[in-house]
């Protein structure tokens, strides 16, 4: 009886410590979570400047692009209207947290479709970076950055495709 009343002691102990310390482990992890990386800034980069094992052979067309994000429209479009929808994907973008924590670099390249009033109606990965996240950024900063704004009036059609490569490198 003794022993027994012993061991239901220590059972019961040992529940009540670890249902004291979970709470403990809990807040320490949702802490460091919390915590984003210091913030890593996403900068234009020159041709030169861009590692060459970024760019595999299937891939050898992104080396010819000279920025870190850079755009071609299909049909006429004015530079304006380019530089602005540059400037604005460019301001949303990101480099995602967790791969920057993973050392993860790439080349995204992207297609989308604006309406006629500037509004991103399609959104497609042509060519994947190889890491999910990195892909997904680039979507989410053409996505967040819309609408443009209505084209100019030497623009022809209904909507205008843009193709747009985005490069990921860490310093």
């Amino acid at each position: 009886m003794t022993k027994r009343l012993l061991l239901c002691l220590a059972i019961s102990l040992s529940v009540h410590v670890l249902v004291l310390v979970q709470p403990w482990a809990l807040m320490a992890v949702s802490e460091s979570q919390d915590r984003s990386p210091a913030n890593v800034p996403v900068k234009l980069l020159d041709q030169d400047d861009l590692p060459g094992e970024l760019f595999s052979r299937e891939n050898e067309d992104s080396r010819d692009q000279e920025e870190g994000v850079s755009f071609e429209a299909e049909g006429y479009v004015s530079a304006g209207y380019l530089d602005l929808l540059k400037a604005r994907i460019f301001k949303a973008w990101d480099y995602p947290a967790d791969a920057i924590e993973k050392g993860q670099e790439g080349v995204v390249r992207i297609r989308f479709v604006l309406d006629g009033e500037g509004r991103v109606v399609e959104t497609a990965v042509i060519r994947s970076s190889g890491v999910v996240s990195l892909n997904t950024a680039a979507l989410d900063a053409v996505r967040k950055a819309g609408p443009f704004g209505p084209f100019s009036d030497e623009q022809t059609g209904g909507t205008m495709g843009v193709t747009g490569n985005f490069c990921y490198v860490l310093d």
